[in-house]
């Protein structure tokens, strides 16, 4: 017998991979339907409790793997955002009734092999196939549900078909044996085909909601991280939305490369900032919105507000003359899900960064006034451009010497 073998999987791979049991109704109706047809003639031509028995309790697994999905089916969004735990049970839950329905259609088959008619003899082996086939091409996702499925359908079917005894049943069986060993072969080579598959489908989609530059969520990505949250309730959540000022003549000193790398910066020290369940997003070249959820307290958002003022006003190393220096225009507000939306608080957020930067920068929340003041530090351009006009300045002293020095020397002697 082939091993499958099973690599780690991320935990998002996982999840995936378990959520994609939930599409197995389709072919467990058309088991019931096989069932019932093949029994119900198998007892009208040859009657037997024995194969009455049988098809009523493949029946009513079927019937039970069917309302399991069905049930996952109506609950898919509370799955795939459940505890790590719960979705290993439920994974548990689908490869227990897996399992059973595969013992069912085995004792199915037993009994039609019990019953002297030839012909109701191939009604099981393509019940084995068909149904082979569809563990193979649907619970492959998870391996070892598949195998251990294959193999309480095949083997069964190969010792009762064995048990027959005639060279013509044996020539079955062995096709039997040899088909199960085939069968868990292929439920690895599709497991790994539909691993690589949804890991490289998530990376994509991370990929797509990531700033490439800072790493953190773009517009998409944000969108997304925000839809995810519950709404309604008493979920408190406190948006902050701010840009830097002085930015762009930082660019406009040092080249874009000089501003990659301040941004690259700046983004590592907002993240470092704030609480670890704090969305944080880069939504323009150098704008920025978090969201921070479950606090209600204002001082301690005002508090948070005025950390993330201090720690991206300090001067940043980014490998020209000297550091440079920005200022921010940071806006916030604070509100419950229930009483008003995200994008509301968003807007409000934003207003207020709008507002501060129009009074020189700082930091402005719910119920405050801007106040005018100068700016703490002098903007970057101002340092860069001193720096920067000072260097040109002095090279132009030494070409400005150079050509006294020529002229002096070619001076015509009279």
């Amino acid at each position: 017998m082939l091993k499958i073998e099973r690599r780690d999987e991320p935990e998002d791979v996982y999840r995936e991979l378990v959520d994609g049991l939930a599409g197995n109704v389709v072919p467990m109706v058309i088991l019931c339907v096989l069932l019932v047809g093949t029994g119900t003639y198998g007892f009208w031509t040859h009657p037997s409790v024995f194969v009455l028995v049988a098809m009523a309790g493949g029946v009513a697994a079927a019937l039970v793997k069917i309302a399991m999905v069905l049930d996952h089916q109506r609950h898919r969004l509370a799955y795939r955002h459940a505890s790590l735990d719960k979705v290993r049970r439920h994974e548990t839950l689908h490869g227990v009734s897996t399992i059973a329905v595969s013992l069912a259609v085995s004792l199915f088959s037993v009994a039609i092999y019990s019953l002297p008619d030839p012909v109701l003899h191939l009604a099981p082996v393509c019940l084995w196939f068909g149904y082979s086939a569809g563990l193979i091409a649907r619970v492959s996702i998870r391996p070892r549900i598949a195998g251990a499925a294959i193999l309480s359908l095949g083997l069964p079917n190969t010792l009762a078909i064995a048990s027959l005894g005639t060279p013509s049943h044996l020539m079955v069986a062995f096709v039997f044996a040899v088909f199960t060993a085939a069968g868990t072969q292929s439920v690895g080579y599709v497991y790994q085909t539909a691993r690589d598959g949804v890991a490289l489908r998530l990376q994509l989609a991370a990929l797509a909601r990531r700033d490439p530059l800072t790493g953190l969520l773009n517009r998409l990505g944000l969108r997304d991280a925000l839809a995810a949250l519950p709404q309604g309730g008493c979920l408190a959540i406190a948006v902050y939305a701010f840009d830097l000022d002085g930015f762009k003549a930082v660019n406009d000193a040092f080249g874009h490369q000089a501003g990659d790398r301040l941004l690259a910066i700046l983004a590592a020290r907002v993240q470092s900032s704030v609480p670890e369940a704090t969305i944080v997003a880069r939504t323009g070249g150098d704008e920025f919105v978090l969201a921070q959820i479950g606090v209600n307290d204002q001082e301690a958002v005002r508090r948070l507000a005025e950390r993330i003022h201090r720690q991206l006003t300090r001067p940043c190393d980014i490998g020209v003359v000297r550091p440079v220096t920005v200022g921010l225009s940071l806006g916030y507000t604070t509100g419950l899900l229930s009483q008003v939306s995200l994008d509301d608080l968003m807007h409000r957020a934003d207003a207020r960064s709008y507002a501060v930067k129009r009074g020189g920068g700082g930091v402005l929340g719910p119920g405050e006034h801007v106040h005018r003041q100068p700016a703490a530090t002098p903007p970057p351009r101002a340092a860069g451009c001193d720096a920067v006009t000072r260097a040109a300045f002095q090279r132009r002293c030494r070409a400005n010497t150079g050509l006294f020095r020529s002229a002096w020397r070619a001076r015509p002697l009279v």
